[in-house]
């Protein structure tokens, strides 16, 4: 419960983004680090949509949303 509703703020116990999965009309809120060590959850459709561009870790997704870093 420490991350629900606080998507994109820093986690209270390690300090990650809180990422987000939607599906249908329902949202989940949780850790990557805390909860997945580090493992993205597959949005269903985006995934889908994605398949193989879609991030496996946070340090993938980083590197997405932030094209000038490695």
């Amino acid at each position: 419960m420490a991350a629900h509703g606080k998507f994109g703020k820093p986690c209270p116990r390690c300090g990650i983004p809180i990422q987000r999965i939607v599906y249908a009309s329902r949202e989940t809120n949780y850790c990557p680090e805390c909860q997945t060590r580090g493992r993205l959850l597959a949005d269903r459709a985006l995934s889908r949509l994605l398949k193989r561009d879609w991030p496996r870790t946070l340090q993938e997704l980083e590197a997405i949303r932030t094209p000038g870093r490695a």
